[in-house]
């Protein structure tokens, strides 16, 4: 009996020395984390040096209007992207009006037996801060509505010549180790040749759950190429 009582009390100062380490390394991971910071947010609007959309409340938007295929080539990004977002749908580019205009594309992209059908091509037609957009896709489905630029609180046109470039942050996300609260930014031009570049950029801004300390920001951005098309192409 003895010896249980010996092998029970040294069971449990072994358990609680564990406990104790565990605890210590948490502290000690909080206490090494106290010079880190979150990076600054990206997006127009978030102050800094970012875009202010006051200033460019009277610019122009650059005319993206064109016909491009419907599906972007990745020329930049990170390793996610590079692994498993090698293309970049066109209609996932401009921005939807409301949740019915989503549903309404996506019914459209998919088949009776849930596939996605090829996007062949789009046709884009701006004027100001209005977008028609009419999307083709294979076995001759299509589909064309009105995307909006019209809040210019949210969407920053820097000129004729320039970008159009929007974005947000969002809270609620969590992980292992505390909670994330995240930032996004959109960018939208045309490159020299007249191809649509669609940039899109993430930060995940992490905190310890003990006394939500920072512990820094993961990072993830991608750039997508649309090649123009003929106009004249059928």
């Amino acid at each position: 009996m003895a010896s249980i009582g010996r092998y029970s009390v040294t069971r449990h100062r072994k358990k609680g020395q564990k406990m104790t380490r565990a605890k210590s390394c948490i502290v000690g991971l909080a206490l090494s984390c106290t010079a880190c910071f979150h990076s600054p947010p990206n997006y127009p609007g978030a102050g800094g040096n970012n875009l202010d959309p006051a200033e460019y409340a009277a610019a122009r938007c650059p005319n993206l209007s064109g016909r491009y295929e419907g599906m972007g080539e990745l020329i930049e990004g990170d390793a996610t992207a590079k692994q498993g977002e090698r293309n970049w749908r066109l209609s996932n580019v401009f921005p939807f009006r409301d949740t019915r205009q989503l549903k309404d594309v996506l019914a459209t992209s998919q088949s009776s037996d849930a596939r996605y059908l090829s996007l062949i091509y789009a046709k884009v037609r701006m004027r100001e801060r209005l977008v028609t957009l009419d999307l083709q896709y294979e076995g001759g489905r299509s589909i064309e509505y009105v995307s909006s630029f019209e809040n210019k609180g949210r969407f920053v046109c820097t000129g004729e010549n320039g970008i159009i470039s929007w974005g947000g942050s969002s809270d609620g996300g969590r992980s292992e180790f505390g909670p994330n609260r995240s930032d996004s930014v959109v960018t939208l031009y045309l490159d020299p040749s007249g191809n649509l570049i669609f940039e899109r950029g993430m930060q995940v801004h992490m905190s310890l759950r003990l006394g939500a300390i920072p512990v820094g920001t993961a990072k993830y951005f991608a750039i997508y190429r649309f090649k123009r098309l003929p106009e004249s192409m059928k």
